[in-house]
């Protein structure tokens, strides 16, 4: 409780305790104030101090050990609740001897006292307590010193209903100003929450939608594509020759290039269409609700370029820029991932013919084409021949220090091609449907895993990432028990992992599917928060046990105070809700640092361990 005080004369506090005095039958001007009351008043005064020791007194016996405050702020609390208690009595005391009501300067004393229970200092109910307590306590000594004083009875109750209305005063002034600084600091706190929301979905930079919520507009697009009968265009806009911009004029001269060629993008498309930022120097314009598309995209592309000839104003320089576009027709269907590779693939080959053109996607420009048709015919194979491997990264508890769980990652080491990276291969295995039969296996390789160490003494659980395919097989409950009673794990050191794209998009057969799993035990978890639809209101009407914050978030920490507010935010919510926090790609010790600082409760990335295989148990032993 932050109270701001100082003498009576001049006090000022940002809470109130109990009676303004403002009795409602207080004697006027003209009647003189009976000797038995100036008496009770004068005896009242003489022990100010007692009645604030015996509140501080009665908050520490019901705070024993429990408060959340420091040591030294529970001393500082007491204090001034000391203080405050003797001020209020003082300020009755007077009234009892001279019949004058409180003056505007004490009634200023106490306003603001709603305002201090917001502020996490200390509970409303608690400071209702503290006025119930001084009303208790003077009562007691006013009834102490009139026995000793042989004050007559009607002075002592008449004393006594004034104390009561004072305080009755004071705790109806109290929720009011509790009232109006609860709406204010609630309107703060929507604000905030749609400034955070447009921070995770804009390029702080440009203030164009950034990659998630290009891809999520982009998604909604070709769903609604089918319903109006139209198609989608992308147009991937990358930068020529950018680098040289920054080296020859700096890049703060770079930004403010990118600035003003977001302003011009963005006068180019209608206003249900979407300007983005997508990565350093690439732009996307995603063009809805379009009839002759590739007409129409390439209207658009030949405006951009034309738009990007003229000559840019930056820092008293003219600067000159140009762009490769690609372009790719969306269809309802179509999987967004695949429409930005096709518009990426086709913005390569307009740089490959000479820059500051647009390239229309067609099937035999995807350079990919070939290798992944050998991947895909590869993947049916796979299991077969035991080329995959389960490799494991430690996730640690930032209150242990040890490792808890180990997170399964599948790896592939192509016989011919070599190691095929998991962001290739197991797209492939989604769409020709190989990765039901690869997930199962992953599930009961890792379970297996599991149990071996756990009867080795290393009391870890394991984490196992889900697809969307996998999300919609009838068969995913039956694999989850079925791995689970032939490793004879707990079901609750088993997490099984969805993107946060997978989660809010799912149906509801799907939300059935995720309520099945967590009938049998296991937790579940939300993957790459940050990356999909970054929205923080769906987390309670998801079934999920944790939260796994991208890397994205991670790797600003400590480089501006606004991520560390964001990922705090993020935190602070998924407590609220009962999750459990884990920050994904920590990198460096002050990443580390930081997330302490926000309460995180677990961390994994590559500063605690990188991913490796755990066949033999030795290498457990190591992390």
């Amino acid at each position: 409780m932050h109270w701001l005080l100082t003498a009576p004369s001049g006090v000022k506090v940002s809470g109130e305790m109990p009676s303004l005095t403002r009795p409602p039958t207080a004697p006027s001007k003209a009647e003189s104030v009976p000797a038995a009351r100036i008496a009770l008043g004068t005896a009242l005064a003489s022990r100010v101090t007692e009645v604030g020791d015996v509140m501080a007194r009665r908050w520490r016996q019901s705070n024993p050990g429990t408060a959340p405050w420091s040591s030294g702020q529970n001393d500082r609390i007491a204090q001034d609740i000391v203080r405050i208690g003797s001020f209020a009595t003082t300020v009755f005391s007077k009234y009892l001897v001279t019949g004058d009501p409180t003056t505007p300067e004490e009634d200023t004393t106490w306003k603001g006292q709603g305002t201090v229970p917001l502020h996490g200092v200390m509970s409303l109910t608690e400071l209702i307590k503290l006025n119930l307590v001084w009303r208790s306590a003077i009562i007691d000594v006013m009834q102490g010193e009139a026995a000793r004083l042989g004050i007559d009875a009607a002075t002592v109750t008449e004393a006594i209903d004034a104390a009561r209305a004072g305080c009755d005063a004071s705790l109806v002034g109290m929720a009011k100003h509790f009232d109006v600084e609860q709406r204010r600091l609630q309107s703060e706190l929507a604000a905030g929450q749609a400034r955070l929301t447009h921070q995770q979905l804009h390029d702080p930079l440009t203030g164009l939608a950034n990659r998630t919520l290009l891809l999520d507009r982009l998604s909604h697009a070709l769903m609604a594509s089918k319903r109006r009968q139209t198609v989608v265009a992308v147009l991937f806009v990358d930068m020529d020759h950018f680098k040289s911009v920054n080296d020859a004029a700096g890049h703060s001269a770079g930004d403010g290039l990118l600035v003003q060629v977001a302003r011009r993008l963005q006068k180019l498309v209608r206003p249900t269409d979407t300007a983005a930022r997508f990565g350093s120097d690439e732009f996307v314009l995603l063009c809805e609700d379009l009839n002759v598309p590739q007409t129409e995209a390439a209207a658009v592309a030949g405006r951009v370029i034309e738009a990007l000839s003229e000559p840019f104003a930056v820092a008293g320089r003219e600067l000159f820029a140009s762009a490769s576009i690609g372009i790719a027709i969306g269809r309802p269907g179509d999987d967004p991932e695949v429409i930005m590779s096709q518009a990426d693939a086709a913005m390569y080959l307009a740089k490959r013919r000479g820059r500051a053109r647009h390239v229309l996607y067609e099937p035999a420009i995807d350079e990919g084409s070939v290798r992944r048709a050998e991947l895909a015919n590869s993947l049916h194979r796979t299991l077969k021949h035991g080329e995959l491997q389960v490799h494991y990264q430690p996730v640690t508890s930032l209150r242990s220090h040890s490792v808890v769980t180990m997170e399964a990652l599948l790896r592939w080491c192509h016989p011919d091609l070599g190691p095929v990276p998991p962001t290739e291969f197991i797209p492939i295995a989604e769409d020709t449907g190989l990765i039901i039969d690869i997930g199962r296996w992953v599930l009961e390789t890792a379970c297996a895993d599991c149990r071996a160490w756990r009867d080795a003494g290393h009391q870890v659980g394991v984490s196992i990432n889900l697809s969307g395919r996998q999300l919609v097989d009838p068969d995913l409950v039956d694999d989850v028990r079925n791995a689970l009673e032939r490793s004879g794990l707990p079901p609750a050191v088993v997490t099984l992992e969805l993107t946060e794209s997978i989660l809010v998009t799912s149906d509801e057969g799907s939300r059935v599917v995720l309520a099945a799993l967590k009938a049998l035990g296991v937790r579940l978890a939300i993957d790459d928060f940050g990356t999909g639809y970054s929205s923080l209101s769906y987390l309670a009407e998801l079934p999920v046990d944790d939260l796994k914050i991208d890397r994205s978030f991670v790797s600003r920490l400590g480089h501006d105070a606004q991520s560390l507010s964001m990922v705090g935010a993020v935190v602070e919510l998924a407590h609220s809700l009962g999750l459990l926090v884990i920050a994904e790609g920590v990198e460096t010790e002050l990443e580390l640092a930081e997330l302490r600082r926000t309460g995180c409760d677990q961390v994994q990335g590559y500063l605690l361990g990188k991913p490796h295989p755990l066949g033999d148990l030795a290498n457990l032993e190591a992390l």
